[in-house]
């Protein structure tokens, strides 16, 4: 057979996988089934004060459904896996069952102007990638703002993080992992909020 020939069969035969051969679609990864609010936690506190919380925000690197490896401060994303929405959509979904734990405070969400209420929690997402090192970690990370009812006076602030070891590198390990870091940080946000002096943040 001809050199040139066989060249070309060899050429076309590579050209059809990698230009005609089907795309790897990435595996969706689902976070939040294993946040439980609780029977308490889903009855309607009619006389506490509200809170409107404002959706979540972050940064262009982490707007995005693709899971986010990282070392340090390099941040790669791995076409492997997504998430079923963007961290900030995926938060948007979480806050509201898993804050209407909160002792002092009726949670609205999502933000609705107009709504009566007595404080405006908005939070910038600022991690939510698998940290890989001498143990791989998925962390979390929020800088919440929490504003009068006007949303105009700043009452406090606070960056609340969160982590969660990650077994290994597979799905089902990552969505756990996930999982555990983000009901962790929930569970510090309620903390955080009960613990501010209720009185003193009415009065403002």
């Amino acid at each position: 057979m001809n050199k040139n020939i066989l060249i070309l069969i060899i050429f076309v035969v590579f050209a059809g996988g990698c230009f005609g051969g089907k795309s790897i679609e990435p595996s969706y990864l689902r976070i939040g089934d294993g946040i439980k609010s609780g029977s308490n936690c889903e009855k309607v506190k009619s006389h506490a004060p509200k809170m409107i919380i404002k959706r979540y925000t972050s940064l262009p690197s982490l707007d995005r459904e693709t899971v986010i490896f990282a070392v340090g401060s390099v941040l790669n994303p791995n076409y492997r896996w997504s998430w079923e929405g963007t961290p900030a959509e995926i938060f948007d979904v979480i806050a509201g069952p898993a804050l209407n734990c909160l002792d002092n405070y009726e949670v609205v969400t999502p933000y609705r102007p107009g709504i009566e209420r007595s404080l405006v929690l908005s939070g910038v997402i600022t991690s939510f990638e698998l940290q890989q090192g001498t143990k791989d970690e998925f962390t979390v990370a929020v800088r919440y703002s929490l504003w009068d009812s006007s949303g105009k006076i700043l009452l406090s602030r606070k960056l609340i993080d969160a982590s969660a070891p990650v077994k290994s590198i597979d799905g089902n390990s990552l969505a756990a992992a996930a999982n555990s870091a983000v009901e962790s940080l929930m569970n510090k946000t309620i903390i955080w909020i009960d613990g501010l002096d209720h009185a003193q943040l009415s009065q403002k």
